[in-house]
């Protein structure tokens, strides 16, 4: 059963919410305040948390900055009346997978928290960690505490094969057959400028090498 963290002040919103998140088989556990929050986390992992973003003793987007440093890999979302544009980038820099704006409609939520956490058979929810980094193959989104790196096709299918293959050699014709259809100098070429683009998204951790097999291919290693 997956687990959700509701951090929301208003209770009569809180239960409803609740609620309808454990009529869909979810574990819901509530907390009015960051402190309620905090304590929460210190024993559990959960596998998604939703925000409001103006609570009594703080606000969300102080909480998701805190829990990102310390939670690379577990999803959050907002939800809140505060709608303004530079509210939504603030959620967005700070890596939150999904901005709901108040009053949402419970259907309209249920889908999202769906979406985030991987139940509508999409993989929106899934991440794979690589080092201090975590990476969702199907949003194309590499994240590093609160910078998000949007990859785009190309990069991101190049990297789910190099993590697909950790610490083997994958092989570079294989990828130039798979992803260019030809194997020729400018190809090659091209494949080499998409691994130099993914070293350099990584330079935050040096524990990350994306080893390059002179005209074999390529072996991506991390600790």
């Amino acid at each position: 059963m997956k687990k959700i963290l509701l951090v929301e002040d208003d209770l009569a919103s809180g239960i409803i919410i609740r609620d309808l998140l454990e009529s869909e088989g979810y574990s819901v556990s509530c907390s009015p305040t960051c402190l309620d929050a905090n304590k929460y986390i210190k024993y559990n992992i959960p596998d998604l948390v939703i925000l409001d973003v103006l609570l009594p003793d703080g606000n969300g987007y102080d909480f998701a900055r805190e829990f990102r440093k310390n939670n690379q890999v577990v999803p959050f979302m907002f939800m809140t009346s505060c709608t303004e544009i530079q509210d939504l980038r603030i959620g967005y820099e700070l890596g939150c997978e999904d901005y709901i704006k108040k009053p949402v409609l419970t259907e309209e939520l249920l889908l999202r928290v769906k979406k985030v956490i991987g139940d509508m058979s999409n993989g929106a929810g899934y991440f794979r960690k690589i080092g201090l980094y975590r990476f969702n193959p199907v949003t194309q989104n590499l994240y590093f505490g609160e910078v998000v790196q949007y990859l785009g096709n190309l990069e991101s299918s190049i990297l789910e094969e190099l993590v697909s293959m950790q610490g083997e050699t994958i092989y570079k014709s294989d990828l130039l057959k798979k992803y260019w259809k030809d194997i020729t100098v400018y190809t090659s070429r091209n494949l080499d400028s998409v691994i130099v683009k993914l070293r350099k998204r990584f330079a935050e951790d040096k524990n990350i090498r994306i080893i390059s097999l002179k005209k074999i291919g390529y072996r991506l290693v991390f600790s």
